[in-house]
């Protein structure tokens, strides 16, 4: 199954990378390049890089930590021979377990968006990372509102649109990992029909995580962990790791509260809502009454996380019920979010959920085993070398599947699972603290949501006027904005071929559209013309011009 809808997009042209273990002499960056110095003293006495293709080239030092680039930046790293200055001429952001210097200014707009396509027409792009009490930003006449038709983001950068005001209706993220993103043809369930957007800054993370440990500083510094989470909104915990926002249930924290968190671009929802055994059990009908409010903060959505008690090992149960009932709706979700407290050997069914439901995986809370199964690391007589071993090729395991983004051990179970304990790291800490899983994000597993059940335009009716010699056109619309056109299309005989008189643009839901002013005569016929998202074309039947016509 193609996993995102058709558009014309492609990516600047990939950088090159060099990649070096030390500098000691004055580079320069001319060239489209990731340079990359591996060492965790990457510069010599009198190395430097001076970045001076600011538009692509970006420094990256895979050893060392922003909180610890920072030091470094004025000393080594120039901006067009400036002095680096984070915040100011360049953004220092992670990049894995290290850091990348993007030369950013800040002033940057990173996006900019088209009312024609191939990046023509009109322009704008004073875009920041504004939202609007949490919520998505509705556009104006100005910024091109229902006109956008191609755009560009920069790298390092996320942009989530919908059709709606205020973030409504259906939406989609678009991001720019690694590579300026440029998209010269929108697909046809956004073309002219953009109403929100919300921009975010977007951070490299890795894939090992640990679960629930946001603020604690010292276990995520000590385990070289990029990111965890909490039971609520959370808090910045950059430059190092990113803290993601957590709806622990539908009705807390609120939708607003956990938008306007600008340290993360992702959202956690509803925990194991099927566990009777939790302490605020939820049904499906809970979860959907809030997501559109969800979905209204622009930010990447994780589904609701799974219960062993209720989803399976082939992709079945109460995670499959959710996700398709959110693609009926036509509604966004990003990421299926898994809870596995496994054997060893059933993390290879992972990618049964990819293939039911086509989103890449965050596992957000894991172990080897079960307390309560008295398995793997809770077995009798299990050591702590056996549970770096068996963390070890999970691990490996894990870092091999592209589809698994991120995975977040859980460490508030009994020993011998622990990976850090009373402010040290166990032996399988310590193995988990030097793992190098790569970054996390593989566009490849992006989703575009689908377009909802789309309908025939009814209820047609011509009133003509004959003072004047035009025609008022009344219809019911199901479609609208999610319509790639929309034509109101006439003809004088039945032998005529039909032209279009009306090109209609910016409906924004259903309802009952009303056209006046068409030039018209006794006889003429006319009719609505469509094509919807799903790409089938449809029409009402003609209505011929008179006073009181009506065609269903």
């Amino acid at each position: 199954m193609v996993l995102a809808l058709l558009l014309s997009a492609q990516l600047w042209a990939a950088n090159t990378k060099e990649t070096v273990e030390q500098v000691t002499t004055a580079v320069t960056l001319t060239d489209d390049v990731d340079y990359i110095i591996t060492s965790s003293t990457p510069f010599a006495d009198e190395g430097s890089v001076n970045i001076q293709n600011t538009d692509h080239a970006v420094l990256i030092l895979a050893g060392v930590k922003p909180s610890k680039a920072t030091s470094l930046l004025a000393k080594y790293v120039l901006i067009n021979g400036q002095k680096a200055v984070n915040n100011t001429n360049c953004q220092l952001k992670m990049y894995n377990r290290g850091s990348i210097i993007l030369p950013y200014a800040k002033d940057l707009k990173p996006l900019t968006v088209y009312s024609e396509q191939n990046f023509e027409g009109e322009s704008y792009s004073d875009f920041g990372l504004e939202n609007t009490g949490g919520y998505m930003n509705t556009l104006t006449d100005k910024k091109l509102n229902n006109r956008i038709r191609s755009f560009r983001l920069k790298r390092g950068h996320m942009v989530t649109f919908s059709l709606r005001e205020g973030g409504r209706g259906y939406s989609r993220c678009f991001i720019a990992a690694d590579e300026d993103l440029e998209v010269a043809s929108l697909p046809a369930i956004l073309d002219r029909s953009i109403s929100s957007y919300r921009v975010f800054k977007w951070y490299d993370a890795g894939k090992p995580q640990l679960a629930a440990a946001a603020g604690d500083y010292n276990a995520c510094g000590a385990l070289n962990v990029t990111s965890t989470y909490t039971w609520s909104a959370g808090s910045s915990m950059l430059p190092d790791q990113e803290c993601v926002a957590h709806q622990i249930y539908s009705t807390w924290p609120s939708p607003s509260s956990l938008g306007s968190a600008t340290y993360t671009c992702h959202m956690k929802t509803s925990n194991e809502p099927r566990n009777s055994a939790d302490d605020h059990p939820e049904t499906l009908a809970d979860i959907l009454k809030v997501w559109e409010n969800l979905m209204r903060t622009g930010m990447r959505l994780c589904s609701p996380s799974s219960w062993d008690g209720s989803d399976y090992w082939n992709g079945t149960g109460f995670l499959k019920e959710f996700f398709d009932s959110i693609d009926a709706r036509g509604w966004r979700c990003d990421i299926i979010d898994m809870h596995c407290y496994w054997a060893e050997s059933n993390f290879g069914n992972l990618k049964n959920w990819v293939n039911a439901v086509h989103r890449p995986i965050w596992i957000s809370e894991w172990c080897w085993g079960a307390s309560w199964n008295n398995n793997g690391s809770f077995a009798s007589g299990v050591t702590n070398t056996q549970v770096r071993d068996a963390l070890r090729r999970i691990c490996t395991s894990l870092n091999g599947m592209d589809y698994v983004e991120r995975y977040f051990y859980w460490n508030s179970e009994r020993d011998p699972s622990r990976i850090y304990k009373n402010g040290a790291l166990t032996t399988a800490g310590q193995m988990y603290a030097q793992l190098d899983g790569g970054l996390a994000y593989n566009g490849k597993y992006d989703y575009a949501p689908r377009a909802p059940k789309q309908q025939d335009p009814k209820d047609l009716v011509v009133n003509f006027d004959k003072k004047s010699q035009t025609a008022t056109i009344t219809w019911y619309e199901y479609n609208g904005e999610m319509n790639e056109y929309l034509n109101i299309e006439r003809r004088e005989t039945e032998a005529s071929p039909w032209t279009v008189v009306a090109d209609i643009t910016g409906i924004e839901q259903a309802g009952t559209q009303t056209v006046g002013g068409i030039e018209a005569r006794q006889g003429w016929e006319f009719r609505i013309s469509e094509k919807d998202a799903n790409g089938k074309v449809r029409s009402t039947m003609p209505a011929a011009v008179s006073r009181h016509r009506r065609t269903t």
